[in-house]
């Protein structure tokens, strides 16, 4: 991926951070705090000031980061990433991840592990997700991969975003709500600025993280990431 990027004025770092590559191999599980590896990153090349791009889940890891380490001077979301709960909810009905939420908060740690394996056994893009999850942050149940989930959720730090930001999303993505972006934008309401694109269906960008045509993303990050 960071091939895209060749041609611009940066100095470019790829690493995997807990739960992903390499470092998943090594044991290292997801965390939701991202404020710590990047820090760690930051630290170790001496960084003074850095730009950041997160893509799928890193939409959600770089905001995080950005929320806490102000070394960071420049986030892309890469698509946007809003909460764990979405790539849920944008598949299920209201009524069942309605009453799921409830079970978590009532710690009914049985009724959710039944009823999962019974979605489970039944839709292969459920079976993938729960399983994957599962495998990333180190745990043993469905029920305890949400209680997990519910950490990751933009709500709580778009506040303490004060950097130049840029949120890119698909109108047809598979695992966040295409209405998020404009209430990420509403309610980043101390960054230095907002830049939103929405790709659709004719651009070819309209899936998650532009799949179909992924130079339009890495297009629209050049462009932001030359805006000095």
């Amino acid at each position: 991926m960071s091939k895209f990027l060749k041609g611009i004025d940066y100095n470019i770092y790829v690493f995997d951070g807990p739960g992903q590559g390499t470092a998943l191999r090594q044991g290292i599980h997801l965390i939701h705090n991202w404020e710590s590896p990047v820090s760690v990153i930051l630290d170790y090349f001496n960084l003074k000031r850095a730009s950041a791009v997160g893509m799928s889940l890193g939409g959600y890891l770089v905001m995080r980061a950005a929320a806490f380490e102000k070394r960071l001077d420049k986030v892309v979301a890469f698509d946007i990433f809003y909460s764990f709960f979405d790539a849920l909810r944008i598949r299920m009905p209201y009524d069942k991840i309605t009453k799921i939420e409830q079970l978590l908060a009532a710690k009914d740690t049985k009724t959710v592990n039944l009823m999962f394996k019974s979605m489970m056994a039944n839709n292969l893009d459920l079976n993938w997700k729960i399983n994957k999850g599962m495998e990333n942050v180190g745990v043993q149940s469905p029920y305890e991969l949400l209680k997990q989930f519910q950490k990751y959720n933009m709500e709580p730090i778009m506040p303490l975003i004060n950097q130049d930001v840029l949120l890119l999303a698909g109108e047809n993505d598979q695992y966040v709500p295409s209405s998020r972006l404009v209430e990420i934008d509403s309610k980043l309401i101390n960054a230095a600025s907002v830049k939103s694109i929405m790709f659709d269906k004719a651009s070819g960008g309209d899936q998650h993280c532009q799949a179909g045509n992924r130079q339009l993303g890495f297009d629209a990050i050049k462009e932001f990431l030359s805006n000095k």
